[in-house]
């Protein structure tokens, strides 16, 4: 059995669809949100209204007082939309395998010999 698709007709919901995450993220913009990090307080105390669940803060910031519920859901769901992680840049390499420059360089220095310290210590 086949299906057929009207494509054109699924390809203007994709378009609309796509479309729709960027007017939602310059209207955010407009009014001083600029990234999802600042949206997400507001995104709490929207979702904790319209749910009536009570909101915490924490050692990490604010939390729902109960987890995984539809408060937290609607919260995650508008972020997503507003802000997709399909936008988001991602950095080249892992912050965790960087070398300190620094240490390297100090490294490097105390493998010189006193005569090699004493010439790079007059250069400078």
């Amino acid at each position: 059995m086949t299906k057929s698709f009207n494509r054109v007709a699924v390809y203007a919901v994709f378009n609309e669809a796509d479309k729709s995450s960027a007017s939602f993220t310059e209207r955010l913009l407009a009014e001083g949100i600029g990234s999802r990090a600042d949206a997400r307080p507001l995104a709490m105390e929207w979702a904790s209204k319209k749910y009536s669940v009570a909101i915490k803060e924490g050692q990490r910031g604010m939390t729902f007082v109960k987890r995984d519920t539809d408060a937290e859901r609607a919260m995650n769901r508008v972020l997503q939309v507003c802000f997709p992680s399909a936008d988001l840049k991602k950095s080249g390499k892992a912050t965790v395998n960087k070398v300190d420059e620094v240490a390297k360089l100090l490294k490097k220095y105390q493998a010189l010999t006193a005569v090699e310290k004493r010439r790079f210590l007059k250069s400078i």
